[in-house]
Parts: structure tokens; sequence; C-alpha cells
């Protein structure tokens, strides 16, 4: 099984926000009080704009868009701190029928090296705690925890 990583064209716009939705249903699931249930995850303003940023991969088997990333480097440097130029991942997802297969590997793999090619400094995600297996896909990876965030319903 021969995974492709590659830029979408405007002509994948459906088939993303098929895959998009699947992501953004499990987390109206999970927080409620944070998100709602839409149709159109991303507008095809949003996507034209990472497609042109090349903020967008996707991951295609044969000619099937089996998972896609969409990712921003952000350079931070205040007083006090470190410098920092941070890919930060926004969003991972692979078609529920393909999980397992090492598509979500493969994205990360080219995150990383993208990160590498432009400078950066280390890669950010955050990750819902319900997401189990999203969480062994990146701790096996070899992200580590460095914040916890709290909430509370008021």
């Amino acid at each position: 099984m021969q995974i492709k990583i590659e830029v979408p064209r405007i002509e994948d716009f459906k088939e993303v926000n098929k895959l998009a939705k699947q992501v953004h249903d499990l987390h109206v699931k999970w927080r409620p009080d944070l998100f709602l249930s839409i149709d159109e995850v991303i507008s095809i303003e949003e996507f034209e704009k990472m497609i042109q940023n090349k903020e967008i991969i996707i991951a295609k088997i044969q000619d099937e868009i089996v998972g896609y990333t969409t990712f921003n480097i952000k350079e931070k440097d205040k007083p006090g701190f470190r410098y920092k130029k941070q890919l930060q991942i926004d969003a991972i997802c692979v078609n529920e029928k393909n999980r397992g297969n090492g598509i979500g590997k493969e994205l990360l793999e080219y995150v990383k090296k993208y990160a590498k090619e432009n400078g950066c400094t280390d890669i950010y995600l955050t990750v819902n705690e319900e997401n189990k297996n999203a969480i062994k896909v990146y701790e096996k990876f070899g992200f580590k925890v460095k914040n916890i965030a709290y909430s509370m319903q008021i």
C-alpha cells in the first residue's frame, strides 16, 4: 500500500471536508460545550488560502484521499523566553476506515521534515483527552506532554 503525500488541489475540497467532518463530529461528541455540529468544517476561502500557503497536505492511496493535516509556523520571541519557531499542527485526520495503516505516521513524518527544512525548533499540537488512539500515535511518534489545560463550566 503506497501512501502519497501532496498539497491538495481545489478540486479536493469536498473530500477533505468529508474527512474534516469525521473528526469534527468526534469533537462535538466529546466537547459539546465548545463545538457545534456543522456540515462544512473548512470554508472554500480557508481551503484556498491553506493551499496557497502550503499549510495543508493530503495523504492518498491510489486516487483516494485518506487523510490530511493542516499546520502553520509561528515565531515566538518574547523577553524571558527562549526563541521558538514552532510548527503548530491545527488538525490531523485519517479516514476512519483507514486508521491503523500508518497514514497518520506518514503525515507526521512529512510535517516533521517540513519543520526541519523551515528551521523550526519544535512541533506543537493539542489533542482531546478522549482521543486515546491519536494520543498513542503521537506518543509513539515521539511527542511528549508539555502542558495540561484545565476547564470548568460555570
